[in-house]
């Protein structure tokens, strides 16, 4: 079962926020402060994919407008930050949305 715990993350410009986090597998996690940047490079590749998709939906059905959400759980897996696309209320895992004007 993933246990909940708050830790340091470290940003880019060298301030340190609190973060909640999910422990998963059996390794305790440590209170040590951890880079943010290791688990915002996913967001960069989730975003990029999904920009990649896109780009294809728009030439084929050609919505006028669309947005994409997605929610993130930030999670320390053997010591390492990594993120989760999470599902459950309020919380998106992928939601695409299209518009087309009359």
């Amino acid at each position: 079962m993933a246990s909940q715990k708050i830790i340091p993350l470290k940003l880019s410009d060298g301030e340190t926020i609190k973060v909640e986090v999910t422990q998963l597998g059996e390794q305790p996690v440590s209170a040590e402060t951890r880079v943010f940047k290791k688990a915002t490079s996913i967001i960069k590749s989730i975003a990029s994919d999904v920009a990649e998709t896109l780009k294809e939906v728009k030439q084929e059905v050609k919505p006028d407008k669309f947005s994409v959400t997605f929610g993130l759980e930030i999670a320390v897996e053997s010591g390492e930050l990594t993120a989760l696309i999470v599902k459950g209320t309020g919380k998106a895992n992928l939601e695409i949305t299209m518009e087309w004007g009359e």
